[in-house]
């Protein structure tokens, strides 16, 4: 019985000593970790006018892209899409009316005994392309029919380029309006005339204090 009280005891000192030298390592804290951000969802800078003219100008819809402005672009793309479409196809068109007016015309003059051969033979086909169509015909309204073509597609080459600049202006005057808020207090004043009424409407602009460090 001695013996076995002495051995717990040799034990529990034992389980004691140890115990005093057990530590828990632990990290100590540095600080506190910032919240979780995306670059690509923070808006680093506002839209600057000279950034959405250059871009406009480089690309049509890219200035509409870059002030975010995403419901114009359909506008933007159909319109030159349109236009471009349109230059295409009265172009070939010109050029079909024109070989065969050319070739018509000659041979008008082979026929008549002006000339003994026709320059533009190599043009026939397309003369047998239109006459398909509409059956013979002289060489008169040939040709206006190309210039219509020709006047036509010049003009879808000009409202290409009237779209394009539009669009550039667009870019430029909407990165410019991005700046301003238009205030709630709006102020519409009715004034009896003789003829009617004459209306008079004040919408307050204010410059946001947030957008005036863009310099791109």
């Amino acid at each position: 019985m001695l013996k076995r009280q002495l051995v717990g005891l040799i034990f529990l000192s034992l389980l004691s000593g140890f115990g005093g030298r057990i530590s828990v390592a632990q990290t100590p804290i540095t600080g506190v970790q910032p919240p979780f951000t995306d670059s690509l969802f923070v808006d680093k800078k506002p839209a600057s006018p000279k950034g959405a003219l250059w871009r406009s100008a480089i690309a049509p819809g890219w200035g509409q892209i870059y002030n975010k402005q995403y419901l114009k672009l359909p506008f933007v793309f159909g319109a030159l899409g349109g236009l471009i479409y349109n230059a295409i196809s009265t172009h070939q068109d010109y050029i079909l009316y024109r070989e065969a007016f050319q070739y018509k015309a000659f041979q008008e003059r082979v026929d008549s005994g002006t000339i003994n051969s026709n320059p533009r033979a190599s043009f026939e086909s397309s003369y047998e392309q239109v006459a398909a169509e509409f059956g013979a015909i002289s060489s008169r309204p040939l040709e206006a029919q190309r210039n219509i073509f020709r006047r036509s597609r010049d003009l879808s080459f000009v409202g290409v380029g009237l779209v394009y600049g539009l669009a550039m202006l667009d870019a430029y005057v909407s990165a410019h309006l991005l700046d301003f808020d238009v205030g709630e207090n709006l102020n519409i004043q009715v004034e009896p005339r003789p003829g009617g009424i004459r209306l008079k409407a004040l919408v307050p602009l204010e410059r946001r204090a947030n957008r005036g460090l863009s310099s791109r």
